[in-house]
């Protein structure tokens, strides 16, 4: 596989790179532009800048392409998004789930991402995006790295299951845990949320990604909770 006429950074000129097994084998200066080839293993660059693919560090697939169903956040606020999404999250389809989450991607891919990490909300009982989005992470894989976060969008500590729901969504293989301190339904609860995440991510091994202090609030302070655990156990 080669790329011809293709720009790069900091360099004058044009240049012909060469792909082997997924990789930049060589990068040979071209004296002149090369005209277009029909061949299907030459891609043409047409002097455009070449660079590494981008990176999507935060998106939520399973609720990608879902706005105004059923309703509009009229009040444009987080958790008025919140509380549509659990309305739309009732009528969640496996399916749809994969058709949008596929769209999705497919845009990405087409702005040059390929790199993305996904958090999929795991308070549904059925734990049904999950399931769907571990299906499209493998059916995607040529297009695209795709790294999956249980999030529990409705807490952990304030919801009936939430520490065994974190617990499937992880044994199912989702990648890293997630949290969302704040939206617990007290001060300790959201503590006690982030104590268990933190040893549930210690105990399998996993990365952890927590949507922390995401509010007005100037009394939500949990990232310096946060802070603190990642400290102590890294001791």
């Amino acid at each position: 596989m080669k790329i011809i006429n293709a720009a790069l950074r900091h360099q004058s000129g044009l240049f012909t790179l060469t792909l082997e097994d997924g990789a930049i084998a060589a990068i040979d200066a071209q004296p002149t532009l090369i005209a277009p080839v029909t061949a299907s293993d030459v891609l043409d660059a047409a002097g455009n800048l070449v660079i590494p693919p981008l990176v999507e560090p935060h998106i939520h697939l399973d609720a990608s392409l879902t706005a105004g169903e059923p309703e509009w956040n009229m009040s444009g606020t987080l958790f008025e998004g919140i509380e549509r999404w659990g309305q739309r999250k009732a009528t969640i389809d496996h399916e749809d789930t994969k058709r949008r989450a596929h769209t999705t991607i497919s845009m990405l891919r087409d702005h040059g991402i390929q790199h993305v990490r996904t958090h999929i909300d795991v308070t549904d009982p059925t734990l049904a995006a999950l399931q769907a989005m571990l299906e499209v992470k493998e059916e995607a894989r040529d297009l695209i790295d795709l790294q999956i976060v249980a999030f529990p969008q409705e807490g952990i500590e304030s919801l009936d299951n939430g520490r065994r729901l974190m617990e499937a969504a992880i044994d199912m293989e989702a990648d890293v845990v997630g949290g969302i301190p704040h939206f617990e339904y007290t001060r300790e609860q959201g503590v006690s949320s982030i104590k268990f995440l933190m040893n549930l991510a210690e105990r399998t091994g996993c990365l952890v990604d927590v949507h922390c202090d995401e509010t007005d609030d100037a009394q939500s302070r949990f990232l310096e909770v946060l802070a603190e655990e990642a400290r102590a156990s890294s001791g």
